[in-house]
């Protein structure tokens, strides 16, 4: 699928989602005839509904807060399409990386299916379980023309986090400040084989070591526009059961959101992420071969450009559901490579909160 296909994807997709959720807002309006389109003031809601209305991008880690006593549970179904090899910021062809190696990739599929529950029990304090299932496949073509696809499928790391409101009032508009605490478990295989053989760091499903998350998010709200901004970062500790743990990385990310109507707010956002080389080797990979089984070869920065759309029912007996999709593409890529480049990368959502 190219990117042309892709956007034209996401269009339907959104045109749908669209349609669904305005029909479910016009059912629930009709209770009271209590919403106008957008004509109340921040205000004028309730704690809940200004929680509610805090929309943050479906892919921000750990950005949003709960009142205290709610629950959420939700599921994300995250693509990322990968396609073509680059070598910093240069694009490489297949025959020049067969010049220098035995095989070369030529496309990646990564799916991921998240289960994720979060529970407040102070307005000040938000807990945060996820855990994720994976299917992967990469293509590969080998100098003597023949291809041939490897595939890797099961369950990821569990990540578990606590966000902490250090400035501002959920519970009122303003500016708020954040601070995340995460803890990512090694759940995730590090052994994922084809036909015998171990396959590429990034075809596993987990990283074998225990990981922090610590982070900051800042959050601002003001009539009917929402911004914020984070700060990520993943540090690895130890080793793992092959001998070696995946590099260290950091994540920016700055959204900005527009409230249209009470139950919808488009979304916009950069996101910077910049990871490094994976520190030892895993024994059974020969870098000769393969440039992904090359250890120094790991290290890439990237920043993608995000669009999405956010839907929210306000009220009556659907009140609480919330449906995300943000898509976009990478504007900037630097890559140890030869390695392969992202295409495209797509999130839907969907969240319930309850008390």
């Amino acid at each position: 699928m190219n990117q042309h296909t892709a956007c034209a994807w996401l269009e339907r997709l959104a045109m749908c989602c669209w349609l669904g959720m305005s029909a479910m807002a016009g059912d629930v309006q009709v209770d009271g005839a209590r919403s106008q389109g957008k004509s109340k003031d921040l205000f004028e809601l309730s704690p809940a509904e200004l929680a509610q209305l805090e929309i943050t991008p479906i892919n921000v880690l750990g950005s949003h807060m709960h009142l205290r006593g709610q629950w959420m549970v939700g599921y994300r179904f995250m693509f990322t399409d990968m396609r073509g090899n680059l070598d910093g910021t240069r694009s490489v062809s297949v025959s020049d990386v067969l010049q220098n190696y035995p095989v070369a990739h030529t496309r990646m599929t990564m799916e991921m299916h998240m289960l994720e529950v979060m529970f407040a029990p102070s307005d000040k304090l938000t807990f945060m379980a996820m855990g994720d299932y994976k299917h992967n496949l990469m293509d590969h073509q080998m100098r003597t023309a023949e291809t041939f696809t490897t595939r890797s499928e099961g369950f990821g790391d569990v990540s578990l986090m606590a966000l902490y409101n250090v400035l501002g009032n959920v519970r009122e508009p303003g500016h708020r400040l954040v601070l995340n605490g995460g803890i990512s478990l090694p759940s995730g295989s590090i052994n994922e084989r084809f036909q015998g053989r171990r396959l590429e760091y990034s075809m596993q499903l987990g990283s074998g070591t225990v990981d922090l998350i610590p982070g900051v998010t800042y959050l601002g709200q003001a009539a009917d526009w929402a911004w914020g901004a984070q700060a990520l970062f993943t540090v690895r500790l130890g080793e793992n059961d092959n001998h070696y743990r995946m590099g260290d990385g950091y994540r920016l990310s700055a959204w900005g959101n527009y409230r249209v109507a009470e139950w919808f707010g488009p979304s916009l956002r950069l996101d910077w992420r910049d990871w490094d080389n994976v520190h030892g080797a895993d024994p059974e990979f020969n870098p000769a071969t393969n440039p992904a089984f090359d250890a120094r070869k790991q290290r890439g920065r990237q920043l993608d450009l995000l669009m999405g759309l956010n839907f929210y029912v306000p009220h009556g007996v659907l009140k609480g559901n919330r449906l995300s999709i943000e898509g976009g593409l990478p504007v900037y890529q630097s890559l140890a490579g030869p390695n392969l480049k992202t295409d495209w990368l797509i999130t839907v959502g969907w969240s319930y909160t309850f008390n």
